[in-house]
Order: C-alpha cells, then structure tokens, then sequence
C-alpha cells in the first residue's frame, strides 16, 4: 500500500496532461519509444489502439522478459501462427504497465478506479468527453492488471506520461520510434534519459536482444524422486502440456479487500493435462490452487506415477511443458521429447479454452466473424467487366490510403470479406489487409488485459 498521496497527485497530475496532449497520439501503434529513469531502470512504450484507429493509451514494458515478449508481438510473421490464448498468455508473462482512460462507470467498477475518482473530487475536476478517466495499473507475470503496489510504479508511469506528453510534432515526424519486422532484428530505438533535474534529453540506443523466455519449474526433493523411482518403468508414451488458464481466480474469494497487494490479486492459475499416446484417454489434469505454487500439481502427478507406473516416454508441445518436466524426467530416467507440431495437444487446448470461455478460438478473428469466409458468397463474377475493375481499383485506392486503421470491426468485416471472395486483388492489398487484421487481433488482446477481463475470482 502506498502512503505518499503527494506522488498520487503527481501522477495523475500528468495522466491529466498526457490526455490534453495531442502529438504522441501521431506515433504509428507499431513504433517503440523507450524512456531510461534515474532510479528505475529503462522502459519500452508503444501505443493502445481502439477497434476504431483512437490511440488511447500507452502499453510498457520492462527491460528483461518485456522485451522479448514486446519483439515477439510486433512480429506478424509469429503472431500468424498464435491462437488468442496464446497471445495473452506471452502478454502475460513480463512486467510493465498500462496507462490508458475510461468512462467513469469502467472505473467505478474497477479496484483502480476509486483512486482516480478521490483526485478528481480533491481537484474538483468533472469529466469531459469521451474515456475521461486515466486507468493505470501494474502488469505483473500471470496476474491481471491491478492497482500500483509501490513508489517505484508511480515514479515509472509518471515519466513515461512526461516524456508522451511533452513530444511535440517535430519529434513525431522527424524522428518517431523503431519499428519492428522480425523478432531478431537488430534496431535503434529514440530513449528518453532523465536528467538530475527530472528533464529529458533526447538520444538513441539499441533495443536488447530476444531472449528466449524464462519458465518457473517445481522443485522435486529427494523423498518423492526416490519414491517415484522404485516404481516399476512401463512402455507407455504420455502427452503433455502445462498452460495457464484464462479464467482468474482469487485466494480468498470473490470479494478483494480495499488496498489489497497484487500478489494477492486475482491470478491466472497454472494448468497440467496429460494424455495417454495409445488410448487418447486423459491420464490427469490439475490446476495450481495458489499463486506460483506447483504443490497440488505435484501430488496430483506423484499418485498418477505411483498408480500406473513411470512412463518411457513423455511429449510436450510448449517450452514451458519442457521446463516442468525436465529436472523430473531426468531424475527418473524418463526420455522428455518437444514436438511443437503434436496436433493432439493443440486440439485438446483449443477444446478446453473454448469451453471455459464459450469463444471459439479457431475461429479466424472474434465475435465480429471479421475475416471469416462465407460459404454463401460467390465470387464477384456476374459483374460487368469495366465495372469490377473499377470497384478494384477504388477498393484497393481505399486499402493503400490507410484508412482501414479507422474502419469500426464491423465494416473491417466487410472488406476482409470483400478481398476473400474476389481474386482480382493483388498482393500488395493482401499486405496491407493482414498487418491491419494483426494489428486488431493484438489490440483485442491488450483490450482483454486493459480492464482485467476474466478477473472475477471465484470461491476454492
């Protein structure tokens, strides 16, 4: 819990400025800028999207994993091949924070909100217009968006807000942020650094090297290592994969104290299914009930072993699979084989998220059905020659001329159905279509973090 109001006031002093401010909402969504503190380390921005092209926000994330995870997210090409879950699972795996704005009845539903409604009340300021509110909160691994937990936050989203919102239109369009095309590209990026007197000067650095994201693993202790070895070896294969579940829960229950910590916030739980290779049967299943706790994971597994055996193989799908099972396979002469492409275990993961949140995540975009393809609809051929032509070339002026970026989901609908059932359209506008449709799918994703979607923690 934080004492010190006056560094409060001072941050949302800025919030209230940054929303004034009008040249940082030029930045291309897809430019990072980075700010370097005094005290707190150096930090990489990039701009919140709405559905309709409104630049509302600024997403940061820190130096270590939130690098690698920010790489990987400006990357199409990998972003390509992700379902949803997935997605918010990378984004949930770093530091960071959101600095966005909101309606007043977002923030009065929300554990942040009542922060920024007492400074308003102290100031005597009344909303004005459209997403008044500043909501800013902390990102922290496998948690959802919560309240500010130290004095360090504060200071951290207070400069990169002066740093936003002091840009000016020469700094915009002179200099921008480095823009990402592959994960490992190497790139100069503008950096902020802050000054004894709490200014900024202008440089460049280089944005850090991907690194390979760092998973948690249990620790086995000797007892159950030597427990589980003297069980007999069999010939059977398991399939496995360890996973976060999108729906949070809180320890406790539902209701979360006023001022509650965010290590105590609601929390994405982990989750391990395994598969029997011969049967396709389901060999266990078990959700961590706390928070970075493989405890009840654990025991699940050790009675499973001890019950059918010690398995001769396992295979795994995902890194953070591997990284459960690799010190325990290793201990009992199990071999541990990652196949990235085992459908099995994608088929089974898509199942299980589609049931716990009713979306169907193979489904090629949202609820909108933008950009997927009508069984119904013929192609454009029972036009007049001159005239489909003509309808081609101002569909694809339209595409070239930026202005999807502005198109509402629905209408984005429209001309992704309109490029899928015309093959009179080149390349170019396909382009276009897929980063303008990556770039939607990662801000529903930051859209579901923003206000805490799934947050409701329910009763153990």
């Amino acid at each position: 819990m934080i004492s010190n109001n006056e560094l409060y006031d001072i941050m949302y002093d800025e919030a209230f400025r940054l929303k004034k401010a009008k040249a940082w909402r030029m930045l291309d969504d897809r430019e990072i800028v980075a700010v370097r503190t005094m005290h707190d380390g150096t930090w990489f921005c990039t701009l919140m999207v709405d559905e309709y092209g409104y630049r509302n926000g600024i997403c940061v994330y820190d130096e270590q994993s939130g690098v690698s995870v920010l790489r990987q997210i400006m990357d199409l090409e990998l972003d390509e091949g992700r379902e949803i879950y997935e997605q918010l699972e990378l984004v949930l795996s770093h530091y960071g924070y959101i600095i966005g704005f909101a309606s007043k009845s977002s923030i009065t539903e929300d554990p942040v909100g009542a922060g920024t409604l007492d400074y308003c009340k102290r100031k005597k300021i009344r909303a004005r217009g459209k997403n008044f509110y500043p909501m800013i909160k902390v990102l922290r691994p496998h948690h959802i968006p919560w309240k500010l937990e130290t004095e360090a936050d504060l200071r951290i989203v207070t400069a990169v807000m002066r740093v936003f919102g002091q840009m000016d239109d020469d700094f915009v369009w002179q200099n921008g942020g480095g823009t990402l095309e592959r994960f490992d590209e190497k790139i100069a990026v503008p950096v902020f650094v802050e000054n004894e007197d709490g200014s900024f000067r202008l440089g460049t650095m280089q944005l850090p090297r991907y690194r390979e994201l760092e998973y948690s693993s249990p620790d086995w202790n000797d007892l159950q290592a030597a427990r589980l070895k003297k069980v007999k070896k069999t010939s059977s294969v398991w399939l496995a994969e360890c996973f976060l579940m999108m729906q949070c829960i809180a320890e406790g229950g539902d209701e979360l104290a006023e001022g509650e910590h965010p290590e105590h916030a609601p929390f994405y739980p982990e989750n391990l299914v395994v598969l029997d290779d011969a049967t396709g049967s389901i060999v266990m299943m078990e959700s961590s009930s706390e928070d970075a706790d493989y405890e009840v994971i654990l025991d699940k597994l050790c009675s499973v072993i001890l019950s059918n055996g010690r398995p001769r193989q396992i295979l795994v799908r995902t890194k953070r699979t591997e990284k459960f099972f690799k010190k325990l396979c290793r201990r009992l002469d199990i071999k541990l084989v990652l196949d990235e492409e085992l459908l099995e275990l994608k088929d089974l993961r898509d199942d299980f998220m589609s049931d716990m949140s009713g979306i169907d995540y193979m489904d090629a975009y949202d609820e909108d059905g933008c950009g997927t393809y009508d069984e119904n609809l013929q192609p454009v051929d029972i036009l007049d020659e001159d005239f489909e032509k003509k309808v081609n070339e101002n569909f694809t002026r339209m595409v070239k001329s930026g202005v999807l970026s502005e198109l509402p989901n629905s209408d984005f609908a429209a001309a992704v159905d309109f490029f899928l059932i015309n093959d009179g359209l080149g390349m170019d506008v396909l382009e276009v279509m897929r980063k303008e449709y990556r770039r939607r799918r990662r801000e529903r994703i930051i859209g579901m973090l923003k206000f805490g979607a799934s947050s409701r923690g329910r009763r153990r």
